[in-house]
């Protein structure tokens, strides 16, 4: 049996490690069957289609990819289906995958699925500003692609850990993308697909044909079950029907802490909760108003309905967590924002805004506290606003079509900011991750002047642009929380990067 990593997130709960017995009909050993809770469901098998966190952390146990993210930050710090890579010169890099890679089909993976998948990512609104830099992606031998770029690119390995990069089969995707079907997915991870109840429940079977066979699944079979509400979750936990939640609320925290049964684990985060606005929406064009809305609400007052208090407050307006999550992150740039609906009140009246009424959307439970206390605060300065809850699965068409003037969720800052300020803050991120439908040519010229492998430079540009972003308001970022996960005590193998658990393959009893 494989040894936990030296790295494993601390324990919270004073808990046996020893002794005892698994949860509710499990097996010890490699035989076992994981069952892991998470709040919303997954939305498609296609890597390009999403970047939703429950469909990435669902398709990372069937998919392969060049590299995965570390788990102190979030980078590609951690090769995967890449064996070896080097950059070549300052505009081009070599991977070079793994011999005889085989598909849950048994077909074997070639270098050129993996020229057409991170081709086909290139092309995606999920990741496309991502590859932007990228000018050609061209095989060089049987087992090698190279990248080439249209100048630096630091955050090359970072962008090859996202889901849109996931290598699937090129006659498989093309036939999918043919019926739009992609409902019987086959990759290379770790798993294979075996069923999936669509609002329920995914499962999988271990993969012993994984080309690593030193990173084989510890446990025979993995499912993964949706349960929206948290206590619910927490309670699946306590009874023995799931092994691990993927997303603990911390409402439940005194309540896990004082059952020996239960292990609670925490990891710090770069997982960013925020109040977005449509910038192409009515009064939200007008900047002033913006920057009202981040006078008016109160970020302690968010994060206590929305997680219990427990994280840390930011006064962002950009999607960076603070340093050392997030390259140069800062945690109130320009000393700008704090509570003060006064303040707000007089940024209305400047921009001759009476108020106005407005919507605001969520698709889960945390979001919804949250707005419930938006609704209250932006009320003082005469902004009414309705919560709509919708279903996750729809929100990217709400986005799409400018139906979401306001918007709670969360974001995962990347650790270089390269790995979101395009994709949510620019043109090339419209309809997608650009949820604000912001773009200004200023943040443009400064997001090109941090594609230097100068880290120095790179930290005094993003400060600057954190500044500008203070100013330019196009979302009221409002904390970071701790990265949670609630386990059966006796549950081996739980880790947790700054977004969220992962690696459900070292899991076992």
């Amino acid at each position: 049996m494989r040894r936990f990593s030296a790295l494993l997130v601390t324990t919270l709960a004073i808990a046996l490690l020893g002794g005892g017995l698994p949860a509710a009909g499990q097996n010890p050993g490699r035989n076992g069957d994981i069952r892991i809770v998470q709040a919303l469901d997954m939305i498609s098998f296609d890597p390009i289609a999403t970047s939703d966190l429950n469909n990435q952390y669902v398709l990372y146990n069937l998919y392969s990819r060049l590299f995965n993210m570390s788990q102190d930050k979030l980078d590609g710090g951690v090769k995967e289906l890449c064996k070896d890579f080097k950059r070549t010169s300052a505009t081009e890099w070599h991977f070079t995958i793994w011999d005889n890679v085989k598909y849950h089909d048994g077909s074997t993976l070639t270098i050129d699925d993996v020229v057409y998948s991170l081709n086909r990512a290139k092309g995606s609104a999920a990741i496309g500003a991502m590859f932007k830099p990228v000018k050609e992606i061209k095989k060089v031998d049987n087992r090698t692609v190279a990248i080439i770029t249209d100048g630096p690119y630091p955050a090359m390995t970072t962008a090859l850990t996202h889901v849109a990069t996931c290598i699937v089969p090129k006659a498989y995707a093309e036939r999918c993308e043919k019926t739009k079907d992609w409902s019987k997915p086959i990759g290379s991870g770790r798993y294979k697909f075996a069923s999936r109840l669509i609002g329920d429940t995914v499962k999988f079977e271990r993969f012993d044909g994984y080309f690593n066979k030193a990173e084989l699944a510890e446990n025979k079979t993995l499912t993964i079950k949706v349960i929206p509400e948290g206590s619910n979750r927490t309670i699946a936990i306590e009874t023995g029907a799931a092994d691990l939640n993927v997303e603990f609320t911390p409402n439940d925290y005194d309540r896990v802490m004082k059952n020996p049964k239960l292990k609670l684990w925490d990891n710090p985060s770069s997982l960013v909760w925020h109040l977005g606005m449509d910038n192409t929406n009515n009064w939200f064009k007008n900047k002033l108003v913006r920057q009202a809305v981040g006078f008016a609400v109160d970020r302690e007052g968010c994060m206590k309905v929305g997680h219990n208090g427990r994280g840390r407050v930011l006064f962002n307006s950009c999607t960076f967590a603070h340093s050392p999550q997030c390259l140069g992150g800062v945690q109130n740039p320009l000393n700008m924002y704090s509570y003060n609906p006064e303040k707000a009140k007089a940024l209305m009246k400047e921009a001759n805004c009476p108020g106005f009424t407005t919507q605001l959307v969520v698709f889960r439970d945390e979001a919804e506290r949250i707005a419930q206390a938006v609704q209250a605060y932006l009320a003082e300065i005469n902004i009414k606003v309705e919560v709509v809850r919708i279903e996750n699965a729809v929100f990217p068409t709400y986005i799409a079509s400018h139906k979401a003037p306001m918007f709670v969720t969360s974001w995962g800052s990347y650790w270089d900011p390269e790995g979101f300020l395009p994709r949510r803050f620019t043109p090339m991120g419209f309809g997608g991750p650009n949820r604000v439908w912001y773009q200004n040519p200023k943040l443009d010229e400064m997001i090109a002047e941090g594609r230097t492998f100068d880290e120095a430079k790179r930290i005094a540009v993003y400060k600057r642009v954190q500044e500008f972003m203070a100013e330019e308001a196009p979302e009221v970022d409002l904390y970071v929380t701790k990265v949670y996960a609630l386990s059966n005590a006796n549950l081996r193998g739980v880790e947790l990067n700054p977004e969220k658990p992962y690696n459900y393959y070292k899991l076992h009893y």
